[in-house]
């Protein structure tokens, strides 16, 4: 690798339209670094994309969102194979529909949605920093209206696994408008992107009706890319920092997602999460 050639991380890249968006990164030029929770899942997809790009350069990363120690392990070698990073995206999720604990003991959704994707833009921010200019694009959901339950951010009382997902992807917006008018004066851009609705395994979990609807009024997992690929393709001068971008464009959120008091108790809450990722905040 040469020092000018851009460097890429994309998380969620083993599966559903993730898969379209590593292409696209690739087919731009840059170097991948595909992070896969296994190294069988990584080797698959690696096979997969270089069917697309013949010839491309990808290097596999394993870490497990579901436990903080792997994705610190996994930001370290990060570290070793690259003097910068051009471009995060941070896509990965689920959505449980009964409560799981992680190896942290923390609820999985907010910790896979959430928690993990801060922990690793925190990680490779130094990184990113090094690069002329870096975006980091995080993805995020229409349905993340209502408010942050910061009394019970896990649920405990009453598990929902709708709930849960609603409240990560408004979590995943509010850390990307603190981010931006954070480092607004740091050649990073940040951005969350929403695919739409998409036939993934997202809702495999799911009832039988959840699935099919899912299934029917999905789109294909290419089209669900494109916002991402357009968001990844444009210049940063013609892209609004802190935006959600859906159907390729700027668009309004609710005013709670738009609440940088409440992005601050957000941020506060992870970081209070990571300093005690043996157990839960207190």
């Amino acid at each position: 690798m040469t020092s000018t050639q851009k460097t890429a991380l994309i998380t969620g890249a083993t599966s559903g339209f993730g898969v379209y968006i590593a292409r696209y990164i690739l087919e731009q030029g840059y170097r991948l670094l595909l992070w896969a929770r296994t190294e069988q899942k990584g080797k698959d997809t690696l096979k997969q994309l270089q069917e697309f790009v013949p010839g491309a350069d990808i290097q596999i990363i394993v870490g497990d969102l579901a436990s903080l120690p792997s994705v610190r392990a996994a930001c370290e070698k990060v570290g070793r194979l690259t003097e910068h990073l051009d471009l995060l995206v941070l896509n990965a999720g689920l959505w449980n529909f009964e409560p799981v604990n992680t190896v942290d003991g923390i609820e999985e959704t907010l910790q896979v949605n959430l928690i993990a994707p801060v922990l690793i833009e925190e990680n490779l921010h130094s990184l990113m920093l090094k690069a002329f200019e870096a975006k980091v694009i995080f993805t995020a959901s229409g349905l993340h209206q209502g408010e942050f339950s910061f009394d019970d951010p896990e649920f405990r009382k009453g598990f929902s696994g709708f709930k849960a997902y609603r409240q990560s992807k408004l979590g995943v917006i509010l850390v990307t408008r603190l981010l931006a008018r954070q480092y607004k004066d740091a050649r990073i851009g940040y951005y969350c992107v929403h695919p739409g609705m998409v036939q993934t395994k997202l809702g495999q979990k799911a009832g039988w009706l959840s699935r099919t609807i899912f299934h029917w009024l999905g789109s294909s997992p290419e089209k669900g890319a494109q916002t991402h690929r357009f968001v990844i393709g444009q210049p940063r001068e013609q892209l609004l920092a802190g935006a959600y971008y859906a159907k390729c464009k700027a668009t309004e959120t609710t005013a709670q997602s738009n609440d940088m008091n409440t992005a601050q108790r957000v941020r506060d809450l992870i970081l209070n999460y990571l300093n005690n990722s043996a157990g839960h905040a207190r």
